[in-house]
């Protein structure tokens, strides 16, 4: 884990040379394992009856140039669709299987941030295990997605750049949308629409336990 928190620092400080030093993150980040971040199991769990959140949040790293975070996902629970502004992702899962959705705008992401409605393009769904390299997301490709735990709980971590909040010259802090699917008639097209929240979605935290 040390290792992806020096390479994140030397991919996302400065873009001399970035896509070099982006691809040797994701190269490690294919690698991460649930014991390389320390996965307390017990977080897993979803007894009967209890009032656990769905996803819980455990926060790795957060600095003014990237944040990395895990997510645990509960059997039969899922963050909900959502964008990343401007944001380089990538996404590695840890335990378990998960489905991700993904979408990819199809105008200037810039534009974006002041609309509420906003056309993509499907890129389609796929299934992902801890056994799969990292899925990576750009500013323009896959940016917005919807990840469900399949077939028993989950666990990935994510690698996020700029961090959520963080400025958009022009704009503000940058933020994080929710989005809900409308009809729409074009061929491998989508109308999404942005919401304040999703009612069914909450996370509590854990803390991190590892390097």
């Amino acid at each position: 884990m040390e290792a992806i928190k020096r390479q994140a620092l030397a991919t996302f400080r400065n873009h001399n040379g970035f896509e070099e030093n982006l691809s040797m993150l994701v190269s490690l980040m294919n690698k991460l394992t649930s014991s390389d971040v320390s996965l307390d199991h017990r977080l897993l769990n979803n007894p009967v009856g209890n009032n656990w959140a769905p996803v819980t949040y455990v926060g790795i790293m957060d600095n003014e140039h990237f944040t990395i975070s895990m997510f645990v996902l509960r059997q039969g629970s899922k963050l909900p669709l959502h964008d990343h502004p401007l944001m380089h992702g990538i996404c590695k899962v840890v335990h378990g299987k998960v489905r991700m959705r993904n979408f990819s705008f199809t105008s200037d992401p810039l534009s974006t941030l002041v609309e509420g409605t906003v056309m993509v393009t499907r890129d389609g769904d796929r299934e992902v295990t801890a056994t799969d390299p990292a899925v990576v997301l750009s500013p323009t490709r896959g940016n917005i997605h919807e990840i469900s735990a399949l077939d028993g709980p989950a666990a990935f971590v994510d690698v996020l750049a700029p961090p959520y909040k963080s400025l958009i010259v022009g704009y503000g802090p940058r933020p994080c949308h929710y989005y809900l699917e409308l009809d729409c008639e074009e061929e491998n097209a989508q109308k999404l629409i942005k919401i304040a929240d999703h009612p069914e979605y909450w996370t509590d935290i854990a803390p991190y336990q590892g390097p």
